[in-house]
């Protein structure tokens, strides 16, 4: 058989055959992707809240109940792409950042918007309310809700029992 014939035999030591190799590897490796071409739909607070409780859920039944507890320490607020949550202490920062990978990806997904960020701020003031007697789960709920106050007197519920 005739090698110099063969446009395909090359040394393995050759220039030819390195940039042989490198085009190979440049063909097969991923593409790059821009972020600017990746998904930026809009979504609302009240989307981004079912997802983020949902998820805090998941963490919760995988385990991971300090950042289930993290999560549903305070409630986040939204600006456009950025989600903005406030916690108590550095140690709740930590502990939030170790799966904040998860869950921003997580967001990201659902949500189809891959400009989603999430901010931390610690501020050692905040204050962790605890409803311990019915009037206190009711008044936590009712901060939350004014309409629950509605919902009470139209069916003439007795919440005090």
């Amino acid at each position: 058989m005739n090698t110099q014939n063969n446009e395909y035999a090359v040394s393995a030591l050759s220039l030819k055959s390195i940039k042989r190799k490198k085009e190979l590897e440049a063909s097969l490796s991923k593409a790059a992707i821009n972020p600017e071409d990746l998904p930026k739909e809009a979504f609302s607070f009240e989307e981004m809240i079912e997802h983020w409780n949902f998820i805090a859920d998941r963490f919760y039944k995988t385990g991971r109940m300090l950042m289930y507890s993290t999560m549903k320490m305070s409630v986040p607020e939204l600006n456009g792409n950025l989600i903005r949550i406030e916690l108590p202490n550095e140690g709740s920062k930590i502990s939030f950042d170790e799966n904040k990978y998860d869950l921003v990806n997580y967001l990201r997904k659902k949500l189809n918007n891959y400009a989603i960020e999430i901010h931390i701020e610690v501020n050692e003031e905040i204050k962790i309310k605890k409803a311990f007697t019915i009037e206190d789960k009711y008044n936590q709920l009712l901060e939350i809700n004014p309409d629950l106050e509605l919902l009470v007197k139209t069916f003439d519920l007795n919440l005090k029992q």
